[in-house]
């Protein structure tokens, strides 16, 4: 293993690290587009699930924008496990059939 020094360790004041720099205005709103782009996604996602499954989850339909306001970049990047299935135009039919 070998010991080195960068410019950086000699003088930290003369070459400020990038980490402690605001990202710039470009990078900012693009970070904003993708966190409302996941926030929209999280509320269709949370939509489509039944009433049941809301409450097993705590969170009442009435409530989900308000929750999914809460969602930090984390919460927001989860993705549900099941694919959400959409009911097709032929089994409502079925359905209305039946009643």
């Amino acid at each position: 293993m070998s010991i080195y020094i960068t410019r950086h360790m000699l003088n930290p004041e003369m070459f400020p690290l990038k980490a402690n720099q605001r990202p710039g205005v470009l990078r900012r709103w693009m970070q904003s587009l993708v966190r409302r782009w996941r926030r929209r996604k999280m509320i269709m996602a949370l939509e489509a699930m039944d009433d049941r499954l809301l409450r097993d989850i705590g969170i009442n339909r009435a409530d989900i924008k308000r929750a999914v306001d809460g969602f930090d970049d984390r919460e927001l990047r989860m993705a549900p496990l099941a694919p959400v299935t959409m009911i097709s135009h032929t089994d409502n039919i079925e359905y209305r059939e039946a009643a």
